[in-house]
């Protein structure tokens, strides 16, 4: 799987504030480079930001929703908790951040990298992943429930507990992840068949070996709702 990276202009405006950027710049933020900047309770949508680069910031209480972001990486930032629900995200990097509760709803990422994040509780419901890769991330509580997945990547990450309720995820790998107690649907089997996961006993296994497959859900304690 090929992931196109952020195209960012070699020369970048420095350092202007960011919540004076994001409030006065109207609908489009373009070719900035924020710095160890902090940005409290901005509530904002429709604006458009590209080629920008985020080093060492933190949004606290912020809402940037139904908003288009391309060719950006956030790089040690803390974005725990932000609102992007319904927005855009396309070649786009988070780099060792926090992502805890962030709020990716509704929202399509394309060529997405996410590296060594911290991300529990992350929500993705009701989003459209494609070409995206989860790196080393602590995925932890996150719900990725309604999502469609396409060239979608899980590598040495931490998914307990997540929930993937009505996610088809056939093609994705999670042979060196951590999915004890993840939460699907009542119909076992349904969101997983036609991934590839890993028992210690049974080495690789695909969805589509339902006898195997089943030895698998026992042995990382599924969680399913009750359906009664």
């Amino acid at each position: 799987m090929k992931i196109t990276s952020p195209r960012i202009t070699k020369i970048l405006k420095e350092d202007g504030p960011l919540d004076e950027t994001l409030l006065l710049a109207g609908e489009d933020v373009t070719e900035y480079s924020f710095r160890n900047q902090r940005l409290f309770e901005v509530k904002t949508e429709n604006i458009s930001m590209q080629s920008c680069l985020f080093t060492n910031c933190l949004l606290i209480g912020c809402s940037i929703k139904k908003s288009q972001f391309s060719d950006i990486i956030f790089r040690n930032c803390d974005l725990s908790n932000v609102n992007f629900s319904g927005s855009g995200f396309h070649r786009i990097e988070f780099i060792e951040c926090k992502l805890i509760g962030t709020n990716f709803s509704e929202s399509a990422l394309n060529h997405t990298v996410f590296t060594n994040c911290k991300a529990e509780y992350l929500n993705l419901t009701m989003s459209k992943l494609k070409y995206v890769s989860f790196d080393q991330c602590d995925l932890r509580n996150s719900s990725l429930e309604n999502c469609q997945f396409a060239s979608v990547n899980f590598n040495a990450s931490d998914l307990k507990e997540a929930e993937f309720y009505r996610t088809p995820l056939k093609g994705t790998d999670f042979s060196n992840c951590d999915i004890s107690g993840i939460r699907i649907s009542p119909i076992v089997g349904c969101e997983l068949r036609g991934a590839t996961v890993t028992s210690t006993r049974t080495g690789p296994s695909t969805g589509g070996d339902y006898q195997r497959i089943i030895f698998i859900f026992k042995l990382i304690i599924l969680h399913i709702p009750d359906v009664f």
